[in-house]
């Protein structure tokens, strides 16, 4: 598998859960992507917008669909899928944060409130798996619903017919996410005019693909009159001309730019010329330079921006990348240490120094590892990769105990409830009663034997 976004672990979501085998039409997957600088940043521009909503920042996750077409979708309560086709095809941030809005209007809508309770206590992948078996997911965002195969990374899969049967939500609560989401950029002092702009975009691509009308497409209001509420909305808003600020519009370049060197590196290499001396074009060119195997261009690329910008995590982190699938992660720590220092509150920094660490096959680098994922455990306990890494960690300080534990904890999030059952025991019973980790055994236990089996 080619190392696109390497430390963005990318999660492959069919049979996971051992259940059996999917129909042909669901022999596909969906790819998730971590990225702390594209997650930090969406959350950002997204934040002020869920205060608005009555919604609890720290309550609402955001995940990046590796996949080319315009849409979005709300799965599982509050978790929020975006393609990276919409991220990369938005013009500008209030683009962007008008999706967003409008996503954010159907959780605090409530829109399909019993199949989201179903499944609010699953696992990112499962729930992933749940949905390529026909499960449930809301709304299809500005963007209408995976229409075409708009953008750079054009190619990704489509929904199975299954999914597409199932998503029959009314006009009407397509309609009260839109107000919804006017009413959030009016509460937020944002212009409604991003939305006007990418509800244009996506117009266009409804007249290239209306051959092909997706049916999902009939349970939105059309278009044109989707344009013309928000035309109404832009007509009574004192904010109509606020421009994004000069903050926003550098982190949305930023990561757009990451997205073309990552996802489409032929095209970043065309569209970012080298005299475009530009941060941003500079960011997409030296990706997309490592992403086409030449890592002396890139690496030139990146210490120049750190040589400007030696304060950066991202740039710092991009090195480190580069570095260790190169196969030097002695010289990748360097990076992804300076990273986890400049940003410390990233969970998914630290994984990827702790990963680099492991690879060092040194005894103080696996411990240093170690407590870098034991801190991470408090902002990403739902990621397969740490527990993965503290497994093997554990391992190599023949900790037999924890290792156990973290196997279990792998096998929650694949829902393998047997297996998590085994490595709980063998965890309890290598570990000191009493202390936390042996209490955590006992309660994968408990949550086990809580669960209705399926």
């Amino acid at each position: 598998m080619p190392p696109v976004f390497k430390r963005i672990t990318i999660l492959i979501c069919l049979s996971l859960l051992a259940l059996a085998p999917f129909r042909a039409a669901h022999a596909q997957r969906i790819n998730l992507i971590r990225d702390a600088e594209i997650e930090n940043t969406i959350r950002t521009f997204v934040i002020p917008i869920w205060r608005a909503a009555g919604l609890d920042p720290n309550a609402v996750e955001i995940m990046i669909v590796q996949d080319g077409s315009l849409n979005a979708f709300v799965a599982g309560g509050q978790r929020i899928f975006i393609n990276t086709g919409l991220i990369m095809r938005t013009e500008t941030p209030n683009q962007l944060i008008g999706v967003l809005a409008h996503e954010s209007g159907h959780i605090a809508g409530g829109h399909l409130a019993r199949m989201q309770e179903e499944l609010r206590s699953l696992s990112t992948m499962q729930i992933l798996e749940t949905i390529l078996a026909g499960g449930a997911m809301a709304g299809g965002s500005l963007s209408g619903g995976g229409i075409g195969k708009g953008g750079p990374s054009a190619g990704g899969n489509k929904a199975p017919g299954s999914i597409m049967s199932f998503l029959k939500y009314s006009q009407t609560q397509e309609s009260a996410a839109d107000q919804a989401a006017m009413s959030y950029l009016q509460k937020t002092g944002q212009s409604p005019k991003g939305s006007i702009e990418f509800l244009r975009t996506l117009q266009k691509e409804e007249r290239l693909a209306m051959t092909q009308r997706d049916p999902y497409l009939t349970t939105h209001p059309l278009t044109p009159d989707r344009i013309d509420a928000f035309e109404q909305a832009a007509a009574r808003s004192p904010y109509v001309n606020t421009p994004d600020t000069p903050q926003n519009l550098a982190m949305h370049h930023r990561i757009v730019a990451k997205l073309y060197g990552f996802v489409a590196p032929d095209v970043a290499l065309q569209r970012f010329s080298e005299a475009d001396r530009s941060v941003p074009a500079r960011y997409a060119r030296g990706i997309a330079l490592y992403r086409k195997g030449s890592l002396g261009s890139a690496l030139l690329t990146i210490d120049g921006l750190l040589k400007e910008y030696p304060n950066d995590p991202y740039f710092n982190e991009v090195r480190g990348q580069m570095l260790y699938e190169n196969g030097r992660p002695a010289e990748a720590v360097v990076s992804y240490r300076r990273a986890v220092q400049l940003l410390p509150s990233s969970g998914l920094l630290k994984i990827d120094l702790a990963r680099a660490l492991l690879d060092t096959n040194n005894t103080e680098n696996e411990r240093e590892a170690l407590r870098n994922l034991e801190l991470a455990v408090q902002t990403e306990s739902g990621s397969f990769d740490l527990w993965r890494l503290m497994a093997a960690g554990y391992s190599k300080q023949n900790n037999a105990g924890m290792t156990s534990l973290a196997r279990a904890e792998m096998a929650i999030l694949r829902g393998q409830r047997s297996e998590a059952q085994s490595h709980a025991a063998t965890a309890e019973r290598g570990l000191q009663p009493g202390t936390p980790a042996w209490q955590r055994a006992q309660d994968i236990k408990a949550y086990i034997d809580s669960r209705p089996k399926r």
